[in-house]
């Protein structure tokens, strides 16, 4: 049996359909099924967490030029899961808390803009804008790398995300 997560970006999501470019998947906030054993998926959070520290550190002290703190966190759903962005979030006691900032597709109780609490060991990911650019988000770097070049180019530029 095939397990399968949803993976989304900074609150825009990518859809496997290859005829249309990957900013217009992303403008129509859908997203993209992703194996829960996809190796470079799991690397991606892997990166974001051992990164966290530093993260939340800079989110509580963030410089002149740094906003839009977010953090991706992973809902279990059964067998599978949903990832949602959450912007901005608040520490409660040892978890957090904070606003959905996509539209959950498959946790029926809950919608864009709705408060979910969570824990520590919930994020998968994080990014934060500094100037224009886009710091982590490195699962979206993940479904970026899956694409044509002329795309990945076109939805680096227009969005900020730096995957190097």
């Amino acid at each position: 049996m095939l397990l399968w997560g949803v993976i989304s970006l900074v609150a825009l999501f990518i859809a496997p359909v290859r005829a249309q470019s990957l900013i217009d998947k992303s403008v129509r906030d859908e997203t993209a099924r992703v194996r829960n054993d996809d190796p470079a998926m799991a690397a991606a959070i892997a990166k974001a967490r051992a990164g966290l520290d530093d993260f939340l550190a800079r989110a509580d002290h963030p410089a002149g030029d740094q906003r839009e703190f977010s953090i991706k966190v992973k809902v279990p759903l059964g067998a599978n899961s949903e990832f949602l962005w959450l912007r901005p979030f608040v520490r409660d006691g040892d978890g957090f808390i904070g606003r959905v900032v996509n539209t959950p597709r498959y946790i029926a109780n809950l919608n864009y803009g709705d408060r979910l609490a969570f824990e520590r060991n919930d994020i998968a990911d994080w990014s934060y804008k500094q100037d224009d650019r886009v710091i982590g988000n490195f699962t979206a770097c993940v479904l970026i790398a899956r694409e044509p070049a002329a795309q990945r180019a076109a939805f680096r530029s227009r969005y900020g995300i730096d995957c190097e």
